[in-house]
C-alpha cells in the first residue's frame, strides 16, 4: 500500500503549501467497475485517484494520482508531480513552461520513472477560440535502461454556443528496448518489445514514433457535466486503433458528485502500462471548493463589492459586478447554456443582470468590451484546457 500512502503524503504536502494568495483545489475519486485490458484477463477493478493544485496568477503546481486493484494481484499505480509557468499575456501571444516528473509501478514491472519539460505558446485571434504549439523534451528510466523522449503538440479549442469544443495532434518519438525484429512482430497495441537487455545496461533499442489525434467535446446539461473523446493512433509499424472516451459528472451536494466512465484506451509507450477497454463509477470529493455566495438581504446602501450574487427573486438571482470604465459587459455561464447575458450598467461603475440560476454548484465567466472570458473581478479564477478563465459559484 506504499503507493496509497505516497498519493497521501503528496496531498499533506500541498495542503501546508497552501496561502492567502493563492487557491487550493483538488479532488478525491474513488471507483469500481469492469475492464478488459489488452492481452490480459478481464476483469473488475478498484481505483482511488486523488489530485491536488496550488494555483497563483502566473504559477501552478500539482499532484496528481491514481491507483487501481484487480483480482490476482494486478494492481497499478501512477503519480505525478508538476510546476508550470505562465508569462504575461501580450496582446493575444502567451507562453507557458511546464515541468513534470511521473512515476508507475504495476505488477508485471520494476517501474518506470519520466522527467519531461514543455514549453508551450498560445494565440487567441478571437474571443473564445484559442490556438496552441508545444514541444517537450525529457527521458525515460524503466527496465535498467534511461532513453529519450520526445513529442512535438498542436492544438485549437472554440466555444459554439454552450458547447466547447478542442482538436489536438501529438507526434512522439521514443526507443523501445529489444530489436526491429521483436518490435515488429508485435502484433498488439502494447507497443512494448520483448525486454532482452542485461541489468545495469542501456541494451539494444527500437526507435518508434506514434501519432495520436484527438476530437473532444465538453457541454453542460441539466447540472450534468458530459464530455466526450474520439481519436485514432497510428504511425510507421504501428498498428492503427480508435481510441475514445466517455464520461459524465453531476453534483450531489457542493463537495460531492457522482461520476461515470466509459471507453477504450490505447496502451503508453513511456511507462508500459497496455491499453483496455473500461467501465467505472464512483464517487467525487472536492476539497478547496468556492465558498457560498452572500445571500443576504438586498443592501440599502451602495454595496461595492467587486462581485455579488443577490438573494433569489421571482425573476431569478441578480449578479452584481464592479468594473469601472467598461463600455459593455456581458456574463455567461452553465445556467444560460453559455450564451451570453448582457449586464445593464449603473452609472456607477456596477453592472447587473437577474438570471434564472437553480441552487447548486456553476461555473461562470464575464467579458468586457468583448474582450476574453475571465474570472468577475475579486472570484478565484479557474483556467480551463480550452483557455479563458472562469470562476465557481455555489447557489443555495
Amino acid at each position: 500500500m506504499r503507493p496509497v500512502a505516497a498519493a497521501a503524503l503528496a496531498h499533506a504536502a500541498l495542503l501546508f503549501a497552501g496561502t492567502a494568495s493563492a487557491q487550493l483545489s483538488g479532488t478525491l475519486d474513488l471507483g469500481a467497475g469492469a475492464y478488459r485490458p489488452d492481452r490480459a484477463i478481464p476483469g473488475g477493478v478498484a481505483s482511488i485517484a486523488p489530485t491536488m493544485y496550488l494555483d497563483g496568477r502566473a504559477y501552478r503546481v500539482g499532484a496528481s494520482g491514481i491507483y487501481t486493484d484487480a483480482p490476482g494481484g494486478r494492481w497499478n499505480f501512477q503519480g505525478a508531480g508538476m510546476a508550470q509557468l505562465r508569462s504575461p499575456e501580450v496582446g493575444p501571444f502567451q507562453l507557458e513552461a511546464t515541468g513534470q516528473l511521473e512515476v508507475t509501478r504495476h505488477f508485471s514491472a520494476r517501474g518506470v520513472s519520466a522527467a519531461t519539460g514543455e514549453l508551450r505558446g498560445y494565440l487567441r485571434p478571437s474571443p473564445g477560440t484559442t490556438l496552441w504549439v508545444g514541444r517537450l523534451r525529457g527521458a525515460v528510466s524503466s527496465l535498467s535502461g534511461r532513453r529519450p523522449l520526445s513529442r512535438t503538440l498542436l492544438g485549437a479549442s472554440t466555444r459554439v454556443g454552450g458547447i466547447e469544443v478542442g482538436v489536438s495532434v501529438s507526434s512522439s518519438t521514443f526507443d523501445l528496448f529489444g530489436t526491429a525484429d521483436q518490435a515488429a512482430r508485435d502484433p498488439s497495441d502494447t507497443l512494448i518489445a520483448v525486454p532482452i537487455i542485461p541489468h545495469g545496461s542501456s541494451g539494444p533499442a527500437y526507435r518508434r514514433s506514434l501519432t495520436d489525434a484527438l476530437v473532444s467535446t465538453r457541454w453542460r446539461v441539466v447540472g450534468t457535466d458530459l464530455d466526450l473523446a474520439l481519436g485514432r493512433r497510428f504511425g510507421h509499424n504501428t498498428p492503427d486503433l480508435t481510441i475514445w472516451g466517455v464520461s459524465a459528472s453531476r453534483s450531489l451536494t457542493p463537495t460531492l458528485a457522482v461520476v461515470a466512465g466509459a471507453g477504450r484506451s490505447g496502451s503508453d509507450p513511456v511507462t508500459a502500462v497496455p491499453g483496455s477497454r473500461y467501465l467505472v463509477a464512483g464517487l467525487r470529493l472536492r476539497v478547496g471548493a468556492a465558498a457560498p455566495a452572500a445571500l443576504g438581504a438586498l443592501p440599502t446602501a451602495p454595496d461595492h463589492t467587486p462581485f455579488r450574487i443577490g438573494p433569489a427573486l421571482p425573476a431569478g438571482r441578480e449578479i452584481v459586478v464592479q468594473v469601472r470604465g467598461a463600455s459593455q459587459v456581458e456574463l455567461a455561464g452553465d445556467f444560460s447554456d453559455w450564451r451570453p447575458i448582457p449586464l445593464q450598467s449603473e452609472g456607477t461603475g456596477g453592472w447587473r443582470a437577474v438570471v434564472p440560476m437553480r441552487p447548486g454548484l456553476h461555473r461562470l465567466a464575464i467579458r468586457i468590451d468583448q474582450g476574453e472570458w475571465q474570472a468577475p473581478p475579486g472570484a478565484r479564477a479557474i483556467r480551463t484546457e480550452f483557455g479563458g478563465e472562469v470562476t465557481e459559484i455555489v447557489v443555495e
